[in-house]
């Protein structure tokens, strides 16, 4: 078995196949700042003070990666498919970008199936993983599972890779174009059908120090489209190892996901929809300062709580 194994993940590592090209078709729009909000709901802010919330907000109890980043976690799908687990391995320090508060990245994906088999996908020199943890998710809904990665390459920055196996192989099922510029990083906000239609979108965070553009992408028969781009967000500090500065819950009440993520300057929480095909801004809550943590969502619409922590140490609660 573990000789079949390495034949199977040797052979992926020189296939080398083809990847399909992101389509941009996106729509430029106004930064978010220049949005109104379309909710008349007043949300009350809150500071927990009782040490009921722990400093870092959201705990991250997965498994951690065996022969992967300190901090890498194994990601384990809402239902096992064709993969069970998925993590990061190798770490490298061919890329000296350090975004992520150190110059240590990851140079091969790993997946096992639910049978134990384990697939290997090691990418070329020039490129790594300049993530944590990969994100397990049915993207296109066929009923097997894409791997949402994040790729980095040393001369054109970071890309959105879709990973899954075919022919039994672990395989590249579509890539967006590279940002175009070493140094250049992007953060996925969040995996949902914000639409409403079957297929579910990636929202990312652009250059989430920079120009901060959020992205929404669609994947369908093995590309990445992308639709619109609006700048004024952030879902990263930079130097930091904390990525899940955004959330996906229901705020309005059309029963589609909508994006709650930070503004550029990440004081203020931003909550967005895309529902029906365009972008529009539900709420704005300034914030007393920086947001820092990863953001915690319970229950959705009228009920939802969100959990945010500052980087001058404080946690409060926002509700309606």
């Amino acid at each position: 078995m573990i000789r079949n194994i390495c034949v199977l993940a040797l052979t992926a590592i020189l296939a080398g196949p083809a990847v399909a090209q992101s389509v941009s078709t996106f729509q430029k729009t106004l930064p978010i700042s220049q949005y109104k909000p379309t909710l008349a709901d007043a949300w009350q802010l809150e500071e927990i003070t009782d040490g009921s919330v722990p400093a870092e907000i959201v705990i991250d109890t997965r498994d951690k990666a065996p022969n992967g980043l300190t901090d890498g976690r194994i990601a384990v799908p809402a239902k096992k498919k064709d993969i069970a687990k998925a993590w990061y391995s190798e770490p490298t320090t061919r890329y000296r970008h350090g975004v992520l508060g150190d110059a240590i990245e990851a140079g091969t994906l790993v997946v096992e199936t639910p049978k134990g088999q384990r697939l290997r996908y090691r990418l070329p020199k020039t490129d790594v993983f300049e993530d944590i943890t990969p994100r397990l998710v049915d993207l296109d809904r066929d009923g097997t599972t894409e791997v949402v990665t994040i790729v980095s390459n040393r001369s054109l920055g970071a890309s959105i890779a879709v990973f899954g196996i075919v022919n039994n192989l672990l395989s590249v099922k579509a890539q967006s174009s590279y940002i175009g510029r070493s140094n250049r990083w992007l953060n996925i906000a969040g995996i949902a059908r914000f639409t409403g239609r079957p297929n579910l979108e990636i929202a990312i965070v652009e250059k989430p120090h920079l120009a901060g553009l959020l992205k929404f992408y669609r994947y369908t028969t093995g590309q990445l489209q992308n639709s619109r781009e609006t700048a004024g967000f952030s879902n990263h500090q930079i130097g930091s190892r904390e990525l899940r500065l955004s959330s996906v819950a229901l705020v309005d009440n059309d029963s589609r996901p909508d994006l709650i993520v930070p503004s550029s300057d990440r004081r203020q929480l931003l909550m967005v929809t895309i529902a029906g095909g365009t972008l529009k801004l539900l709420s704005r809550v300034d914030m007393p300062a920086a947001i820092d943590k990863a953001i915690s969502v319970e229950g959705s619409k009228k009920s939802l709580v969100i959990t945010i922590g500052l980087e001058d140490g404080r946690i409060f609660k926002l509700s309606r």
